[in-house]
Formats: C-alpha cells, structure tokens, sequence
C-alpha cells in the first residue's frame, strides 16, 4: 500500500469577531489560517488547495470585509519552505472552489486541476447569497480555462492510496480527500465541510489561535448534534449528511482529520 506524506501549508490568515467564527467562543477577535496540504509519495507531489488571491484581498481586508493577508507569495514561500517549486507540483485537488481555496490556480501550470463537477456548475452560475458573500472569486474562470481541468462526478480513487468523497452542502460540489499514510492511518482532509476540529467534534471545549492561545469553547452539545455548521451552508440535508460520511472515515476521531482553517496545524506562525 502506498504511504504518502501530509505537510501542511500556511497560505496567511484571516481575523473576524470569535462568534462569528464560532458559536461557543468568547467576545473579542480570532485569527485562523488559510491552509493548504502537500502530499507527498518519493518524487510525487499532489496540493490540496491553492490559498487565496491577493486579487482577492482589498485593503488589507477580505471575507466579511475583515483584516486578511494572503496571496500567491505565500503559497509559493510555503511550497518552497518544503522543497517544492510550483512547477513540481502534479496534481492540485480542491476541496471546492471557494475564494480562499482556489485563487491562486495558475501558479500551476503543469498539473492536473481536479474538482467535482458540481462545484464547477456553481462556480460558473453561483445563487445571489453566493454573489453577494463573495463566496466564489470569479476571476479565476478564464484561468482554470487555460489549465488542463478534470471534472470528478462523485467518489474516486484519483491515485494509488488518495480518494475523493463527493461531500456537499459547505458548496455544490465539495469533497473530502483521504490519504492512505504510515502504518495504515487514512487521513481525512475536510476543506470547510467543517473548518476545525471543533465543528466537526463538538465535544471538543478549546479552541488555538495562531497566537497559540488557547480558548474555552462553551456549547451545548445535545443541542448542536453531530457538528457545528458554520454561517455559509448551501443545503443543510446535504451538509449532515457529509459530516456522518467525514466522521465515518475518520473512524469517528478528531485523530485522523485535517479541517481547513485549523489554528493548531500552524507550528510556525508570525502575524505579518
């Protein structure tokens, strides 16, 4: 069986009230990052997801009109801090579509750009709640056009020991990637299916800012149910449905995810 390697990538941040970002915080703000996730097999390398465009980021602010930084010079320090030029990247997968997961597509020439069709219908016609949140960067349109794209409909198995799960409800067309590593570990990288282990876990009571501070999460579970959704859903029956299969993968433990805009993945961070 093939052992690949996960490296997680740290494309910049992105600050906004707690509540906002979770119900069970506390007042004040919280800063989360914009991640990305190498996988790595020998000379092989696959990204899960390209960061957000600095296109993207007006004044120093992006969703929500909130402080953010980010942007294509990130994700190529980050790439190279792992050895990795963008021209040695084969095959980016992307969890969706969304603004902070996929603008920087065209550092990427060379690869296979692989996503649910589904999310590349929304993506080219999104609903006015879309439009209006900014959800998706349109621009990136004529880019991915340019690229050499393949449209999944449903599960697969893209390459030896890496899957994709068909998971909507964040968006259309979502996916979850799982990724067969050492000694038999499947890990399951969530995109923003849930964005941290406390979504996805309620029972977990602390969340980790990129400062490395830690934050009591108070919420009642029997009410929540099985996760946490967050403020941007596209069907609420298709996310409940996804969190029961992202659970189930993951053998029902916090262990084998990786959600796509945990603080605590972040070893190393400066706020700059």
């Amino acid at each position: 069986m093939p052992e690949w390697k996960i490296e997680v990538l740290y494309y910049g941040w992105s600050t906004a009230p707690a509540k906002m970002l979770h119900p069970g915080l506390g007042e004040g703000e919280f800063t989360i990052p914009y991640l990305g996730f190498l996988l790595r097999l020998g000379n092989r390398c696959v990204l899960v997801d390209c960061g957000i465009s600095e296109r993207f980021i007006v004044d120093g602010k992006a969703w929500g009109g909130f402080p953010a930084r980010g942007g294509a010079s990130y994700v190529v320090q980050s790439l190279l801090k792992s050895g990795v030029t963008p021209e040695g990247v084969e095959m980016v997968i992307y969890t969706h579509l969304h603004n902070d997961h996929a603008g920087n597509c065209d550092l990427f020439p060379k690869a296979k750009h692989i996503f649910q069709k589904d999310e590349w219908l929304n993506l080219l016609d999104p609903l006015p709640i879309q439009r209006t949140r900014r959800d998706y960067d349109l621009d990136i349109l004529p880019l991915l056009a340019k690229l050499n794209i393949i449209k999944i409909n449903g599960d697969i198995e893209i390459l030896p020991g890496v899957k994709l799960y068909k998971a909507p409800g964040h968006s259309l067309g979502s996916q979850l990637v799982t990724v067969e590593t050492s000694k038999g570990v499947i890990m399951v990288i969530l995109g923003d299916l849930c964005s941290t282990y406390c979504r996805l876990f309620p029972e977990i009571d602390e969340m980790v800012d990129l400062e490395g501070r830690r934050h009591k999460v108070k919420i009642d579970v029997e009410l929540y149910g099985p996760a946490i959704p967050s403020t941007i859903i596209y069907n609420y029956f298709d996310w409940y449905d996804s969190v029961y299969k992202a659970k189930a993968l993951a053998q029902f433990s916090p262990e084998f995810v990786l959600p796509g805009h945990e603080a605590s993945l972040v070893t190393e961070f400066k706020k700059d």
